[in-house]
């Protein structure tokens, strides 16, 4: 018990660690360096932004999340196709749909007509 106690402690401290060394780590590289100063007007500023264009706004915008609901849609559907499903609108009517077994009639369980009529639900005997 108490081994088992020591091995779950050391396995939460050593992910805290490893997860501290990441954040640590990481930091270096979001730091930013101080703007020069530009030549001319002698004011210190980064590089001015550089102009987006509206066709590039739009596919980054509209195209990349467009893309990846149609991915995800295809992978969805993708195996159902290759099993040969229908996928219509009109596949998806309960009449359709095999829950129980095939189905012969509408009165498919008929009641019993007898004492040892084995027609029905469910029954016991005690």
């Amino acid at each position: 018990m108490t081994s088992t106690a020591v091995r779950r402690l050391i396995a939460v401290c050593s992910l805290v660690g490893v997860s501290a060394l990441l954040v640590v780590a990481g930091a270096g590289s979001a730091s930013a360096d101080t703007p020069e100063p530009r030549p001319g007007n002698g004011a210190a500023s980064w590089e001015p932004k550089p102009d987006i264009d509206v066709l590039n706004a739009w596919l980054y915008l509209g195209g990349v999340p467009l893309l990846v609901f149609v991915v995800i849609t295809l992978l969805f559907v993708a195996p159902a196709l290759a099993r040969g499903e229908d996928l219509s609108l009109d596949a998806l009517e309960p009449e359709n749909q095999w829950l129980g077994g095939p189905r012969k009639a509408a009165g498919e369980l008929a009641a019993p007509d007898s004492e040892d009529s084995k027609a029905g639900g469910a029954g016991g005997s005690w």
